[in-house]
């Protein structure tokens, strides 16, 4: 799904948009960097802020067209930088900590992630707020209880949490791994437009009944749903728009059937057939036969085989990582030759590659500084 927290990637300290340079020094020493970069990346990987100690913020009055900040940590100055550069208008923050209080800045979007939150404190400004994995015990301070705000909460996990300075949300994106209930919306008292996105098959939304507590739910939209009972959606009087982005063809024509001749749109996306399904439900490459089935298909074959040849390197062999890179790199190799044949890898497609390959060296323990140096090392599309 495109537009969330991992959908972007720098692969340098910022991004380049002119050819004129200006040397800066943040305190690790100094940089070239494009006097019209509009997205800085000072998170610790990027090695341009030092990993301790002061940084030097007074270096971003060098970069007048700047929009876009990440960070990654402790505060160490950042919130008073941003206050005081009002054309900063993105913050983009990993690993936070304790209390962020954004109140002195103008932000139009902030993302957040850290189990070291403790209480954020939103401005009037914000119109987009994404949370990472909040913890459980997070507390949200936003004007008007978060009405205005569109809030994108990226769980991975059916435990979720509403803060209550956010209950009053109109507008709520909820990215979760296999299922989540129903439930977990309850205390969302103005909801109005639902996204619910499923990272992991089968994709399933239990207690679906506890939707009708949501008298005002205009318009729904499901991603990768493909554990939806369309029998079990209860009436939404006020559901105008209903959005499946992946599911089963059985699915989308039940769906269309019960909805035909009444006032709710139903827009179908990538409806799959249970024969595909069955044979590609656990691939992470499934969704791309909805641009072309022989691309799809052969997407899935790559990730099959690399699966395969990495899954037989016992934990044991002395040699286990020589075999990792082989089976990894080979994915990458794979892709190449599939984009060379059906020119379909977009910056999307791309993108989700990079997380697919991420996700399966991550879960092969991998060093991380070995992860993009694998895939960026023989990747041509």
């Amino acid at each position: 799904m495109a537009g969330g927290w991992d959908s972007f990637r720098s692969v340098s300290g910022v991004r380049q948009q002119s050819p004129e340079k200006v040397v800066l020094d943040f305190g690790a020493g100094p940089r070239p960097i494009h006097v019209s970069t509009r997205v800085l990346n000072l998170r610790r990987d990027a090695d341009l802020a030092p990993a301790t100690g002061p940084v030097d913020w007074s270096q971003l009055d060098a970069l007048p067209d700047l929009l876009t900040v990440e960070w990654s940590g402790p505060d160490r100055g950042i919130i008073e930088a941003v206050a005081a550069r009002p054309g900063v208008q993105f913050l983009y923050w990993l690993d936070a900590v304790g209390d962020v209080d954004l109140t002195p800045t103008r932000l139009d979007t902030v993302r957040l992630g850290g189990p070291d939150l403790g209480r954020i404190h939103l401005p009037d400004t914000v119109r987009t707020l994404l949370l990472k994995r909040p913890p459980a015990h997070l507390t949200v301070e936003a004007p008007d209880g978060g009405r205005r705000i569109d809030v994108r909460f990226f769980h991975y996990g059916s435990d979720v949490v509403i803060p209550a300075g956010l209950r009053r949300a109109a507008t709520l994106w909820l990215r979760v791994g296999d299922t989540v209930s129903a439930r977990v919306l309850s205390p969302l008292t103005d909801l109005a437009n639902l996204t619910l996105t499923f990272d992991d098959p089968p994709g399933t939304l239990t207690e679906p009944a506890d939707l009708d507590r949501h008298a005002g739910l205009h318009t729904l939209r499901l991603d990768s749903a493909y554990g939806l009972d369309p029998h079990a959606l209860p009436d939404l009087p006020a559901l105008r728009n209903l959005k499946l982005n992946g599911t089963r063809r059985r699915t989308a024509r039940a769906l269309k059937a019960r909805f035909k001749g009444t006032l709710v749109t139903v827009d179908v996306r990538g409806a799959k057939t249970e024969e595909w399904l069955a044979e590609h439900m656990f691939n992470p490459f499934r969704d791309w036969v909805d641009e072309s089935k022989a691309f799809g298909t052969a997407a899935c074959a790559a990730y099959n085989r690399a699966r395969a040849a990495a899954d037989a390197v016992a934990d044991d062999d002395p040699d286990r990582l020589a075999a990792l890179e082989v089976a990894l790199r080979g994915l990458v190799t794979d892709l190449n030759a599939i984009d060379d044949r059906y020119e379909l890898i977009d910056t999307i497609n791309r993108e989700h590659a990079w997380t697919i390959f991420h996700d399966m060296a991550c879960e092969l323990r991998v060093p991380p500084d070995l992860i993009d140096e694998w895939f960026d090392a023989d990747r041509q599309f």
